[in-house]
């Protein structure tokens, strides 16, 4: 993180920022006193009155340009840690647009494919205690009839082909989350919540600054950076709001017009938040960092590789399953035959 100029003598500088300050306030209220002594006074006005206002003043001005130029070291020290903040951003966006690749491999390769092979299993094992209930109800002589029978058989199986039916519209979203497949990284962190911004305010200044700067209709940033600006809007991120923020903002300037007191204060303040920033944001990255392996980091080919051949064991598979569930439907048709054998009337069957 950026160090700020001033700091390199320790806590003297905090020294000073408040022995300047002082003087300016001691100044300007002297000068006030000394105006309202010249009011006050009879014409012509003494001239000790004017050398000692025109002391005062000079000190006050000497006072305020340390204040200045404390003010333009803390700008240099800002626009430090501003491109900190936005380096950080950049290489947060790139490893998550990274992670995102790896999602959407691992979903197409992996967990689509792996949640068809869950559903089958689940089918098949299903099929396989409902079997084993209904050849020992036969045994038992549970069934009062071959009509019974063949009503729970195709209960059974019915049950089974609406289940499958229903798991299989999951959505990719709860795809991820019943696989606990990567973790959000997009969801902010507990501490972001606590230290960002007021959300409402955070909004307002994002829609200010940002959006019109990356929006097609008033810029002309490429598109795929203002899909991943405001899919952060949309989420409403407050941490990478507040990134956005710090980055279209631009750099911090020196506002002469402004009084030097207020401008110290305000940058004060400024410091203060980019340095909590660039922390938060630092956190943030690292703990992306940590979810993207080397290998994907440095040979993303070979990731795919490796999944698009998950895929293919997983689809033999789900192949098959699907055989032994062929196999167990029949075998569980077969159970009227059992019945019918061991009851030794015709049957109805199928």
């Amino acid at each position: 993180m950026g160090e700020w100029v001033g700091n390199k003598s320790g806590d003297s500088m905090e020294d000073k920022i408040q022995q300047y300050r002082l003087q300016v306030i001691r100044f300007r209220k002297q000068l006030a006193d000394l105006e309202t002594r010249r009011a006050q006074c009879h014409h012509p006005v003494p001239g000790e009155i004017w050398q000692e206002f025109a002391e005062v003043s000079h000190r006050l001005e000497q006072a305020e340009q340390q204040i200045r130029q404390i003010c333009l070291e803390l700008a240099g020290d800002l626009n430090q840690i501003r491109t900190e903040i936005v380096s950080m951003l950049e290489q947060y966006t790139r490893c998550r647009e990274q992670m995102r690749q790896v999602e959407d491999l691992f979903l197409l390769n992996i967990v689509r494919p792996g949640h068809h092979l869950k559903q089958a299993i689940r089918q098949r094992e299903y099929l396989e205690r409902a079997y084993q209930r209904i050849y020992t109800g036969i045994q038992y002589e549970s069934y009062a009839s071959q009509v019974e029978l063949e009503a729970d058989i195709r209960r059974v199986l019915m049950y089974g082909d609406t289940a499958l039916d229903a798991r299989a519209t999951t959505s990719d979203d709860e795809l991820l989350q019943e696989n606990d497949l990567l973790p959000r990284l997009d969801e902010t962190h507990v501490d972001d919540l606590v230290e960002a911004i007021s959300k409402e305010a955070l909004i307002k200044e994002f829609k200010r600054v940002v959006l019109p700067k990356v929006h097609p209709d008033t810029s002309a940033t490429p598109a795929e950076v203002f899909k991943t600006v405001y899919e952060v809007y949309q989420k409403c991120d407050p941490l990478l709001m507040e990134a956005y923020i710090v980055k279209y903002r631009g750099e911090i300037g020196d506002e002469e017009d402004v009084d030097p007191l207020e401008s110290l204060d305000q940058g004060l303040q400024i410091r203060q938040r980019y340095q909590r920033l660039c922390v938060r944001l630092q956190r943030r990255l690292d703990r992306l960092k940590q979810d993207l392996t080397t290998q994907e980091v440095e040979n993303p080919g070979k990731i795919q590789e490796t999944m698009q051949q998950q895929r293919k064991e997983i689809l033999a598979r789900i192949q098959f399953e699907v055989e032994q569930l062929r196999y167990w439907r029949d075998k569980i048709w077969g159970l009227v035959k059992i019945y019918r054998e061991r009851d030794g009337s015709p049957g109805s069957g199928e």
